[in-house]
């Protein structure tokens, strides 16, 4: 099934920008079976976790994040770009592959007693998942890992984090 999966992922060439590769997760959302199978898949892994929210990093972790935590039936935090939040927000700049970005996060929507893993659709270098985590932390929430959709191996993004990491795909170029 992993195969299958990861043959519904496209690699787009040169975007956003020159010598970035794209990994786009469209082909395999839009195929209702390969979806619910991903979902499937993510959920069984953080329900052993026993979290009590996700943490859902904009914008396409909300896809995955939100029909778990709704299976779940545990509270969903959104972590957005920066503008996005209402509210007293805590920031957080990061870098990517390509740059510079910030993520925020609601003051008043987690607390000492959540556990909270952290979903999106692709870990490549860890800085997205670092600034969620610094993010969390503010909030003095624990931490209990993080899920991805797919991991870009040759990034090293996981050895950058601090935090136990499962993603259900892996490429290694």
């Amino acid at each position: 099934m992993k195969n299958k999966l990861l043959d519904n992922v496209r690699i787009v060439k040169d975007f956003p920008k020159k010598g970035i590769n794209f990994y786009d997760i469209s082909s395999l959302l839009a195929n209702s079976a390969l979806y619910n199978e991903t979902i499937n898949q993510m959920t069984n892994r953080i329900k052993k976790m026993k979290p009590t929210a996700i943490a859902a990093i904009d914008a396409r972790g909300f896809i995955f994040a939100s029909t778990i935590a709704y299976k779940l039936k545990i509270k969903l935090i959104m972590i957005r770009k920066k503008g996005k939040l209402p509210g007293k927000i805590y920031k957080e700049t990061y870098k990517l592959e390509y740059g510079t970005n910030d993520l925020e996060i609601q003051k008043d929507f987690l607390s000492t007693n959540d556990k909270v893993v952290v979903v999106d659709d692709i870990l490549a270098t860890g800085g997205t998942f670092n600034a969620a985590f610094k993010l969390i932390k503010k909030n003095n929430a624990k931490i209990l890992g993080s899920v991805s959709l797919l991991e870009l191996v040759f990034l090293d993004g996981r050895k950058k984090l601090k935090y136990d990491h499962y993603s259900l795909l892996s490429v290694n170029t």
